[in-house]
């Protein structure tokens, strides 16, 4: 049905047939979620699930095995997020989609390109407004939240300390769970010798564990 694709999109359809393999060969884990980088709606996440059904991921008819993350980065998208998620999780092929993946969402959030847009402050603001938004949003539908935080090392990145941004997260923002990226410099002066990557763990999981006991005063 598909007929004659160019190279570009043999080439995009082989990425999800790699997907397939890989899970074959190495375990059902060996493929983690799937970003869609600078996701602007719901067309962006629905398109990666057909590209699966094309590439073959998984049996003919049966739900595709793969985590799809959007990714929001720029200040609009960041604003529209609530918004998006509430189109996609309308659409019943998404929603039986995700209750083939237990009922759970990763969504991750953008630092570099929410800071470029507004400035330090203005971007900080509306991280800060969209995880609450989207936290209602997803709980309203049933659906377990895992926020994927997009951080670098410098200040123009939400570079920091991290159990203090932990600890600033909005109510319900890490529930229990938490995913983000490590980057550059920043993974060997966190974790370049045992003792120091030993202190960041920790400070880390007892934060997580401290807001998902006792959530933020609002």
């Amino acid at each position: 049905p598909l007929g004659e694709l160019s190279s570009e999109g043999r080439r995009t359809l082989a990425v999800f047939q790699t997907i397939a393999h890989c899970r074959r060969k190495y375990g059902r884990d060996s493929i983690g979620p799937y970003i869609v980088s600078m996701a602007h709606g719901p067309d962006d996440v629905l398109s990666v699930l057909l590209l699966a059904k094309w590439g073959h991921l998984g049996p003919k008819g049966a739900a595709v095995p793969l985590d799809i993350t959007p990714l929001f980065e720029t200040f609009e998208d960041l604003e529209r997020a609530p918004e998006i998620m509430e189109r996609l999780l309308a659409d019943e092929r998404y929603r039986n989609h995700l209750r083939g993946r237990g009922d759970h969402q990763m969504i991750m959030i953008g630092y570099s390109d929410s800071h470029k847009d507004g400035g330090v402050a203005a971007a900080r603001w509306s991280l800060q407004k969209a995880q609450q938004a989207l936290v209602a949003t997803l709980e309203s539908h049933g659906i377990e939240l895992t926020l994927f935080h997009g951080r670098g090392g410098t200040i123009s990145r939400s570079g920091g300390s991290l159990h203090e941004a932990v600890l600033a997260a909005p109510s319900g923002g890490v529930a229990g769970r938490l995913r983000m990226t490590e980057q550059g410099e920043v993974i060997n002066a966190k974790y370049g010798l045992r003792g120091i990557a030993m202190r960041s763990l920790e400070q880390t999981v007892s934060a997580v564990m401290l807001v998902t006991a006792r959530p933020p005063p609002q």
